[in-house]
């Protein structure tokens, strides 16, 4: 039985993959309202038509809410697991409550041990993020995306918290402390592994956005100096198209590995949904507004996609 959070998740990730296969493969026979609602940054609609979702356009910069509310939502249920599993504070009934009615569950299907590092994994990311936004990277004035991604994003960091404790000792089923599932083999055995992927996928992600925000920055300076698109190199850029969505997808490989539930599975579809579509696309635009593209990237997946 799908709760609400594996509705709305599996629906992103079906939704994503038919309109971006639909564009890339026969975008002349696409309305024009669907591209112009799904394409947003550098690689936007610029034709004529359905001028009227331009009430519906906010800037992109508007990103960095994301990883504000992130950063926050993430470390407060991070210190609140931590004071409930630790600590011996008993997680408030109405917490419970909402859990149950979003996840649809009366039973801890991971371990203390795997919420806990998962939640720190994910806290570490969206604080990471939500520095960049604000003070690495650059966006350009003009580049604007629809409210509707705006308002998925928020829900795609609230959704991914959610799933990450819905299903926790204590946060669901009963409060017998004696029954707690403290830790287990798999992640005993997996946790190092996914902590070093994890970390290097992170690290890697961070020096893309470097090289990202140093192609409009003055080297020395550090001013802006230019809003303007380049060919980005370096580093694993000489190999695809979109490291850092690349990273992307393995931090959350990382995240599935650690809380393998139903309904991390299908957040796991619609992450891997939506970064290989827009990666897709961005590699596209790449190559049509570039002539000297490197002719041997691929999109998303060295020598594959």
């Amino acid at each position: 039985m799908l709760n609400i959070l594996d509705l709305v998740f599996f629906s992103l990730a079906f939704m994503v993959s038919f309109t971006g296969f639909l564009i890339n493969n026969f975008e002349k026979h696409v309305p024009v309202f669907v591209i112009k609602s799904f394409r947003y940054g550098s690689f936007a609609y610029r034709g004529s038509g359905a001028n009227y979702l331009q009430m519906t356009e906010i800037p992109k910069e508007y990103y960095r809410h994301f990883y504000s509310f992130s950063s926050v939502f993430s470390a407060l249920t991070l210190l609140y697991a931590i004071l409930v599993y630790y600590f011996e504070c008993n997680v408030n009934y109405y917490i419970v409550l909402i859990l149950r009615l979003i996840m649809e569950t009366n039973e801890p299907a991971v371990s203390v041990k795997a919420v806990v590092l998962a939640l720190s994994l994910l806290t570490v990311q969206c604080i990471r993020r939500c520095y960049e936004t604000y003070c690495l990277q650059v966006f350009a004035k003009s580049s604007k995306m629809n409210l509707s991604h705006y308002l998925v994003g928020l829900g795609h960091y609230f959704g991914c918290v959610i799933a990450t404790v819905g299903q926790a000792p204590l946060f669901c089923g009963s409060q017998n402390r004696d029954k707690v599932i403290w830790t287990d083999t798999r992640t005993t055995f997996l946790s190092i592994p996914c902590i070093a992927v994890f970390l290097w996928a992170w690290y890697e992600q961070y020096q893309s956005n470097i090289i990202f925000a140093n192609m409009r920055r003055d080297k020395k300076t550090g001013e802006v100096v230019t809003e303007d698109h380049g060919i980005p190199r370096g580093r694993v850029f000489e190999r695809i198209s979109s490291p850092h969505r690349f990273c992307e997808i393995l931090l959350y490989t990382v995240l599935i590995i650690l809380i393998p539930t139903k309904t991390f599975f299908c957040i796991y579809l619609w992450v891997l949904s939506n970064q290989i579509q827009t990666a897709i696309q961005a590699h596209e635009w790449y190559k049509k507004t570039f002539k000297d593209y490197p002719v041997n990237r691929n999109a998303i997946i060295p020598n594959i996609l």
